[in-house]
């Protein structure tokens, strides 16, 4: 780790000797274009009229909705779109430079009683689709990518928002409510992606690296509960990512350099105005540093992004989404002094997602978005001990999808949308486990599992939206899923939502329904008697409070309730639920499971942001939560994911066009674990827990600050970002967890980070 100190430090002053460079001044070459579209049915808005806030420039939406502004002044601008029956818009923190252009994409709510005219309601900063009334949140591609501790990762920006944790700083599982990594939806421009980190958990949805380059992103769309049922077969959030389209009229690129790794991203025109590709590539290079240091378990990793687009006709439009990651690490075991395991362990993996969608105008009211997507992801995992295999993983998990959507407005008041999912999965898995005693003193017999296992999947939902005097919008839906694999494999899942404008800037809204979700097929292929598992059901409850007290600030105060319902519970160990794993490196499932954990997470949550308008941004967050679980033995515990307590507060200030400093304070209280068997560990010398005490003590509450400091130059046809991120400035000894020590024979306390200064350099051509 020093070694990476020292890396770190010099990075840090070849950064500071770029941020004490003066700043260059660029002409007036900046260049805003995009599109103007009806959120719900994707139409172009005609004669939309767009201004660029602060200045006398602006633009009218073409016959495409499309539209081109230039001739700015390299700076951070709003933008605000007005339309004939739309709820006027602005789209705030717009970075233009002058070597590319910043393309968007602005879709408007069209106002459901005052058509005709240009409606007069507040302008909106902040957005939301009509069919979601609860706990969901837009950031843009430059929130997450400043964010100060996040490393322009999605994942870590999104764990700042009301409800969300994760299990440890060296990994970017969300926590959403109390629920697993398993319990997590992504999609991608309507394609879904199961994992977007390296080195994911097998059936979860987490990892410690995002693959997501942010400079892909338009912007992101996070929901921690209440989702309508086109989300389907799964239980706690939806992360809905939009990709930007590439430069449609010039080649571009961008060159990054940090701690982490360096890459590229080049986009430019396939029909000059019409159509484009953006593409990217990252690898990291702390091995190629450090492989003569001796340091052991550094992570190689590679990463791929790729958006294609082609229109057909205007009515018809063709995208190609791709996403890569290959993956390496090892750790040495016994070869290393400092490694407390003896095990070698070889990590190996890759994965990867190719979607192709289809977007069809078919009617000045109706939509329509069809996509046929591939996943992949192999692992392989071999651990050795004194030269005896203890576990081997070998297995390639794939899924085709096919899903399609429509949405038709009868009226400004109506919106009906239905839709459908296929997905055909087959796994081909290899795995041997040598025979062991596991955390809880139970003995398991050697598992050897080669088996080629294929099922399907379908979903079906219809969801109807309706508007009526002026003050209510309800949301109704039916969702049908089946699992062929399942012994009982049919699931029905009805939800509702209400908002009420009681003024034009307080709203009250409220939500309830059933989710259900299949287990990872992992787990039922572990015993043969999993096939009797049920689908795991979730109730959400949610009401809250939404207020915007300036047009630029959004208040909102939420409580919920869910009630889990037929979660796995391990036969061998009665006091483990499954709703508290997915969060760790190792296999899970390989066992018997029964459906019999029942549980609750309940809380309430606060919520403050400001929107970057003129220099301070930021946002406040506090919630307040019980989640608890009870497994086979009956007996009622906090779940391994109940931090009761969690408190972030962010702020930006903007010192001028060039310059930015933001910090990000993050504290949550102790994380439940359960004490050590010492007596046990040292007879076996390995981690053994006392069962008798699951999740009864508490660590110490964990906090953390993060200061980032951001610098940007403009050069004559090319750009410059330089920006230092200081991630836990105090240096605060969190802890991670308890391990065993198997060369010493004794416990020993793993930390979360430690101070790390953290930066990064990023070209513009």
């Amino acid at each position: 780790m020093k070694k990476l100190y020292v890396q770190s430090f010099f990075t840090i002053f070849l950064l500071l000797s770029v941020l004490a460079s003066p700043a260059v001044h660029a002409q007036d070459a900046g260049i805003i274009e995009g599109s103007v579209i009806d959120r719900d049915t994707q139409q172009p808005i005609i004669g939309a009229r767009i201004e660029v806030l602060g200045t006398t420039l602006g633009a009218i939406a073409d016959m495409n909705g499309q539209f081109f502004i230039e001739g700015l002044q390299s700076g951070t601008y709003r933008l605000k779109a007005t339309a004939v029956d739309y709820q006027p818009i602005v789209k705030s923190d717009i970075a233009v430079g002058s070597a590319q252009s910043v393309k968007l994409v602005v879709e408007m709510q069209i106002d459901a009683y005052q058509a005709g005219e240009i409606v007069v309601t507040a302008t909106q900063l902040f957005n939301k689709a009509e069919d979601v009334k609860v706990s969901s949140n837009e950031l843009s591609q430059e929130e997450i990518r400043r964010s100060p501790g996040s490393a322009e990762d999605v994942s870590r920006m999104v764990q700042a928002l009301p409800g969300v944790a994760t299990a440890a700083d060296s990994r970017n599982d969300l926590i959403v409510r109390g629920g697993s990594p398993i319990e997590n939806f992504i999609m991608i421009d309507g394609i879904e992606v199961p994992n977007i980190n390296h080195f994911g958990t097998q059936g979860a949805s987490g990892g410690p690296i995002g693959m997501i380059n942010v400079d892909f992103l338009q912007e992101v769309t996070f929901s921690a509960g209440g989702f309508p049922v086109k989300y389907g077969d799964r239980l706690s959030s939806i992360m809905d990512i939009q990709y930007r389209d590439g430069d449609k009229n010039k080649l571009t690129g961008k060159f990054d350099l940090g701690l982490a790794g360096a890459g590229f991203i080049v986009e430019g025109p396939i029909q000059k105005g019409k159509s484009s590709y953006i593409v990217s590539a990252r690898k990291s290079y702390l091995d190629l540093l450090l492989s003569s240091t001796g340091l052991t378990a550094v992570p190689n990793y590679t990463n791929f992004n790729l958006k294609a687009t082609y229109e057909l006709s205007p009515t018809h439009k063709l995208a190609v989404i791709g996403l890569g990651g290959i993956d390496r690490i090892e750790f040495k075991g016994a070869e290393d002094e400092d490694d407390p395991s003896n095990d070698h362990i070889e990590y190996d993996a890759w994965q990867s997602v190719i979607g192709l969608s289809h977007k069809w105008l078919a009617g000045k009211q109706t939509y329509v978005q069809t996509s046929l997507s591939q996943n992949n992801y192999h692992y392989g995992i071999d651990v050795d001990s004194a030269g005896t295999s203890e576990f081997s993983n070998n297995s390639l998990d794939s899924e085709v999808l096919l899903r399609s959507d429509l949405s038709h407005r009868f009226s400004p008041a109506d919106l009906f949308e239905l839709g459908l999912q296929l997905c055909y999965l087959r796994t081909n898995n290899d795995i041997f486990q040598n025979s062991w005693i596991d955390y809880f003193s139970v003995q398991h017999e050697t598992l050897h599992i080669d088996k080629l296992t294929e099922a399907f999947k379908l979903g079906f939902y219809t969801q109807y939206t309706k508007t009526f005097y002026r003050r209510f919008s309800l949301t109704g839906g039916l969702r049908y899923d089946y699992f062929n694999y399942l012994n009982d494999p049919h699931a029905i899942s009805p939800r509702a939502s209400l908002s009420i404008d009681l003024q034009q800037n307080l709203k009250l809204n409220f939500a309830y329904g059933l989710y259900r979700q299949a287990v990872p097929l992992i787990w039922l292929i572990g015993d043969e008697a999993n096939k009797n598992l049920k689908y795991i059901k979730a109730t959400h409850a949610i009401a809250g409070v939404e207020y915007y007290p300036m047009e630029d600030v959004k208040v909102t105060v939420e409580v919920f309730n869910k009630n889990y319902d037929d979660y796995p519970a391990s036969v061998a160990n009665p006091q483990v639920s499954y709703a508290t794993v997915g969060t760790e490196y190792g296999l899970l499932g390989m066992e018997a499971l029964e459906s019999a954990s029942t549980g609750y997470a309940r809380g309430i949550e606060f919520f403050v942001q400001k929107k970057l308008t003129q220099t301070l941004y930021g946002l406040v967050n506090y919630a307040y939560s019980q989640i608890r679980f009870k497994a086979l033995d009956g007996v009622e515990r906090p779940s391994s994911f109940d931090y009761r307590h969690m408190f972030t507060i962010m702020l930006g200030y903007k010192f001028s066009n060039t310059l930015e400093l933001s910090g990000k304070w993050r504290y949550t209280s102790g994380k439940p674990y359960t004490p050590v068997d010492l007596e046990a560990s040292t007879a076996l010398n390995q981690l053994q827990l006392d069962f008798s005490k699951v999740n009864a003590y508490r660590f110490a509450a964990y906090h953390r600050l993060d200061i980032r400091i951001d610098k940007r130059y403009e050069f004559d046809g090319w750009n410059l970002v330089a920006f230092i991120d200081f991630e836990n400035l105090y240096n605060r000894k969190n802890i991670d967890q308890l391990q065993w020590d198997e060369k010493k024979k004794r416990v020993d306390t793993v930390y979360q980070w430690s101070f790390l200064p953290a930066g990064g350099i990023k070209v513009e051509f």
